[in-house]
Order: structure tokens, then C-alpha cells, then sequence
């Protein structure tokens, strides 16, 4: 082995121990297959995440073991003289999804890595490619982070793809300290905005994406689901569903037909509904009733009603319904998912997924003259409150008819709009970075993903089970991620045994300092096939110097935002 081919580029000399390491990492690495660098989208030097976000999609540890600067650099030079004497590059072979790109993160925040400077460095001089980062921000006071930050984005701003903030109300500081959180994610915003100029907001370069609470209801009674008087009826809460064409069944099942680009097309198309929305004429409980009188034009009391299409879905947990699944022709979203007790899924009930933040901002654009799709950039602070105003006006028109959706937009929606409307006066943003269809994105509810399971009150019963067509899309058995085939991800172990919570559900315990490499199926990220529940390829390498930082540290170190300083 040429000792030259164990420099980095910035080094012109290395002492024997250092190339005694990097030899042993380069050694274990020859082992590998082609597809572990090929198909590798996972390059993580850190586990674990001090945010603590309940709905952790990725069930993230709450201590965080990360490779040492002289681990980090180790491997890079390891991993470069690797793909060098066998003339592939790294993730070249994943053409679907980012070809040449590299996901620093899974279960942790990059945005907060001790090393990330010198990673981005090394992706820009040695490894030859490009950073994917995804962040809820990191701490004002780390004067380091927040030096590193604005050295990447006005030295290496060519190195990274793209950069997600991501806005929720369940990391830790926006839940105990959200004046802080919201100043510290101000801060991140201002750092990173020559950059987000530079490419242009969008979903795959530059956005801030907000995530919802789900809201639902869930009982232990069976979900009314019946075929009475000529009709199919269905009812939940204050939902209830009535076909409007005589029916004796209930609609054909419809799943995923096709996956071409981001879109999906369906087996089936809807089945034509009334949907009646009050709490009041349906907490007398007669559903056949008050199914009858809506077809009939003759409810009395409070209520909204409205067309709908209904599809039958199924997931693992068994058969549900879907109402209105997908967008309006004007951009808005209103779906409801009503779910059938079974064996797997011992409770009944719904999920609201209606955007209620992306309506009313459309609603508002609108009333202005603006398309859904056209950038408002004569927008103003009024305009902004405008759109605050119409969701309050929103809770306060459901408050007769539906109480558990007012008050869903009033705890959970409208604060969380304010703290990204907070949040961009903050960072100096336009008002038009509030209506920018790439910059402000809407995500809807929090999809049932790791951690998040417990969240939906038992309407959910298996873990990274899509519960909509939506999530269906996203990471089902036909999807955006099923097409991409399996990934790789080279990832620190944890060194101690310990519950999921402190390691993370997605790490392999080891007795000393080692690194992951794994054959992730993209569906579930995890090294098993979904589908088939067979193992796929998995490697320990040892030699990699890591370094633990443990909770108990996290406020000392402000290692992550909305810690006071």
C-alpha cells in the first residue's frame, strides 16, 4: 500500500500511528462490496439527537456518540483511498434519489455536529461530494457552531445540496423555552440566507418545512360503519359519511397503481359522499338518521356539509377509509381518514389532515389576487397577519360544529405559524418568504414513523406502517422510496448497552469504538427488507475514534437550540 494514498489534500505528511489507523480502516473497507460506496446515502459521524422530539421519526437516541476529529478524518482518508483504487465514487449509482449526494443525518442534527466544519471540508476536497442537511436549528450561543455555520456557507456553500429547516412543536426548546428557540432558529435562518438566495427556496435546496400534531380522536367502540336504508354510512366524532348514490357495499378497495416522478396514480377513483361535519347532530348518536336528513337537505343544528370522494385503503393493521385524499384543484388539502377497529388495531376513529395552515395562506392569496403558485412579493406584515387572523377566525367557525378542530388550530396550528412568522421577522425575511410556495412549506400531520406510533392513540398499531395514501406515497410498498432500491449508510455505534431511548432504536450496541455499515431498505431505513422481514447486508468495522457526549452535558455544551445562554 502507497502511504501517499492514505493523505488527505491538505496534508503533505502523516506520523505512523495515524497511518497505522487509517490503514486498519482502509483494510476493512477493501471488504466491502461495490454498492456499500456505490448506493451509500448515509454518511453519519453522529448518533443520537439532544432535541428530543417525541414524534422522532427515526427513533433517536438521547445521548450522542460522534466520531472524534481524528476518527472523522481517519475514515475520509480510509473511504478515498478506497474508491480510488477501485474507481467508483461514492452514491454514484444512486440515480433516482440525489446521485452524488450524501445525507450527513439520520438520527441526529447535523446542524449541531462538534465537527462539522471539517466534514463539509472534507466532502468538498477529498470525497467529491455534496451534503444533504436537514436541521431544527442549532444554539445562538456555541460561538464554534455558530462560526462553522457561516464559515460553510461563505467558503463551501458549493459543497451543500440543500438545507431543510425543520419547524415542529416537539423539540425540546421550543416546548420549555420558545422565545429562545425561536431567537436561535432566527439566527440560523440569517446565517444561512446568502445561501438560500443564492439557490433559490424550494423543497429540495432551501425550506423551512412545518410539521403538525395530528389531530385525532380514538375510541375503544367500533367504528359506525353501516349499510342502512340503501346507503353506505360511516361516522366518527363529529364526521359522518353518507354515499350519495344508493350502495349495496362499500367501495372497492383502492391502493397504488403507479409511481412515476413524485406522483402517484391510484387503482380507483373516489366514490361520491356527503360529508357532515357537527358535533351536535351527531352526538344523539342516531347516524341512520341524521344520514337520512342530509340527503334530504333537512338537518337542524349547527353543521357544515359538503361533497366528498371516499376511498377504501388497507394497511398492515387492516382496512380504512379515506376522505378526500389528495388536493383540491386549488391547492388545498382536506383530508380525513376514519379507521375500522380490527384484530392489529384495537382502537376506532379519525385523523383530521387538513391543512389548515396551507388553506387559509391560499385563501388569502386569493382574496389579493395572487395565484396559488405565483410568488407574493408585494407582501407585507399585514399581509402575514392576515393569514394569523384567518386561522383564528377558522378555529372560531368550527367551534359549533367540530370543538376538537378549533381547538387544534388554536393549541397547536396557530402557535406554530406565529413562531415561523416570529421567526422570519426575526432573521430580517420578507414578508414574501411567509408566502413562498418553496420556502414556507406545510407538511401536514406528522406521518407514523418511529416514535410518532404512540401519538395516534392507538390507531396505529405497527411501527413505519403508513397510515393515508399520502404516507402510502411517501414510504408504502409501491412509493417514492420502494423505486429507489436499497441505500447504504456508514453510521457510529453506540458503545454502551442502554435502552432505545438512549441509543436509539436504529443502533447496534457496541463494546468498543466501531462504525456501522449497513444495507438500509429505504422504506423504513432500517437493515431489514419491509416486505420480507429478511436481513440484509450489515458490517462492524472497529479502529474509527468516537467520542460520547450524554445528556447530561446537552445545556453546558448549548448543543442544541433553545437553551439559554
Amino acid at each position: 500500500m502507497n502511504a501517499d494514498d492514505l493523505l488527505l489534500s491538505t496534508e503533505t505528511t502523516i506520523d505512523d500511528g495515524t497511518r497505522a489507523r487509517r490503514q486498519h480502516l482502509a483494510n476493512q473497507l477493501t471488504t466491502l462490496p461495490d454498492e456499500a460506496f456505490t448506493r451509500l446515502q448515509y454518511l453519519q459521524p453522529q448518533i443520537g439527537c439532544f432535541n428530543r422530539c417525541a414524534f422522532c421519526s427515526q427513533v433517536a437516541g438521547s445521548d450522542v456518540w460522534q466520531l472524534s476529529l481524528t476518527g472523522l478524518t481517519d475514515l475520509a482518508a480510509a473511504i478515498v483511498h478506497t474508491v480510488r483504487r477501485r474507481g467508483v465514487r461514492l452514491g454514484s449509482d444512486r440515480t433516482v434519489h440525489r446521485p452524488g449526494v450524501l445525507f450527513p443525518y439520520l438520527d441526529n442534527d447535523i446542524a449541531s455536529y462538534s465537527h462539522l466544519g471539517q466534514l463539509v471540508d472534507l466532502c468538498a476536497a477529498d470525497l467529491h461530494v455534496r451534503l444533504r442537511m436537514s436541521t431544527v436549528g442549532y444554539s445562538a450561543h456555541q460561538e464554534h457552531l455558530v462560526g462553522t455555520h457561516r464559515r460553510i456557507v461563505a467558503d463551501h456553500a458549493d459543497a451543500i445540496d440543500g438545507i431543510r429547516f425543520s419547524l415542529t412543536p416537539y423539540t425540546v426548546g421550543y416546548r420549555t423555552d420558545r422565545d429562545t428557540y425561536i431567537a436561535d432558529l432566527a439566527a440560523a435562518l440569517r446565517t444561512w440566507r446568502p445561501y438560500i438566495d443564492r439557490v433559490g427556496p424550494s423543497a429540495a435546496r432551501a425550506a423551512v418545512e412545518l410539521r403538525f400534531a395530528p389531530l385525532v380522536h380514538a375510541a375503544d367502540a367500533p367504528l359506525y360503519d353501516e349499510l342502512t336504508d340503501g346507503r353506505h354510512v360511516i361516522a366518527a366524532g363529529p364526521h359522518l359519511l353518507v354515499s350519495v348514490n344508493p350502495a349495496s357495499a362499500r367501495p372497492d378497495p383502492t391502493s397504488i397503481a403507479a409511481v412515476t416522478g413524485r406522483e402517484a396514480s391510484l387503482t380507483a377513483p373516489g366514490v361520491p359522499y356527503l360529508h357532515l361535519i357537527s358535533d351536535q347532530i351527531l352526538a344523539a348518536g342516531d347516524h341512520a338518521k341524521a344520514a337520512r336528513l342530509a340527503l334530504e337537505g333537512l338537518l337542524i343544528g349547527p353543521h357544515r356539509i359538503r361533497h366528498a370522494l371516499v376511498h377504501t385503503w388497507t394497511n398492515a393493521d387492516g382496512p380504512y377509509y379515506a376522505v378526500d385524499p389528495g388536493f383540491t384543484l386549488d391547492g388545498r388539502h382536506r383530508a380525513l381518514h376514519l379507521y375500522t377497529r380490527t384484530e392489529r388495531r384495537t382502537r376506532s376513529g379519525y385523523t383530521d389532515a387538513t391543512r389548515f395552515f396551507l388553506n387559509a395562506l391560499l385563501a388569502h392569496k386569493t382574496a389579493s389576487g395572487v395565484g396559488r403558485r405565483a410568488p407574493f412579493p408585494h407582501a407585507t406584515a399585514a399581509d402575514v397577519r392576515a393569514v394569523l387572523d384567518r386561522l383564528a377566525a377558522r378555529a372560531d367557525q368550527l367551534a359549533d360544529v367540530d370543538r376538537r378542530a378549533a381547538a387544534h388550530i388554536t393549541r397547536h396550528v396557530l402557535p406554530l405559524v406565529q413562531a415561523h412568522a416570529e421567526v422570519l421577522a426575526q432573521a430580517g425575511y420578507p414578508a414574501s418568504a411567509f408566502f413562498d410556495r418553496g420556502f414556507t412549506i406545510d407538511t401536514g400531520q406528522i406521518v407514523n414513523q418511529g416514535r410518532a406510533r404512540a401519538l395516534f392513540l392507538g390507531l396505529a398499531a405497527t411501527e413505519d406502517e403508513p397510515m393515508t395514501p399520502r404516507e402510502e406515497r411517501g414510504y408504502g410498498d409501491l412509493s417514492l422510496s420502494s423505486v429507489r432500491g436499497t441505500v447504504w449508510r456508514i453510521a457510529v455505534a453506540p458503545t454502551e448497552v442502554g435502552p432505545v431511548h438512549r441509543i436509539g432504536g436504529k443502533n447496534t450496541a457496541q463494546a468498543a469504538p466501531a462504525l456501522l455499515v449497513e444495507e438500509l431498505d429505504p422504506q423504513h431505513l432500517r437493515p431489514v427488507s419491509r416486505v420480507t422481514g429478511q436481513p440484509l447486508r450489515r458490517y462492524v468495522l472497529d479502529g474509527a475514534e468516537t467520542e460520547k457526549m450524554p445528556l447530561t452535558s446537552a445545556n453546558q455544551l448549548c448543543a442544541y437550540p433553545g437553551v439559554p445562554g
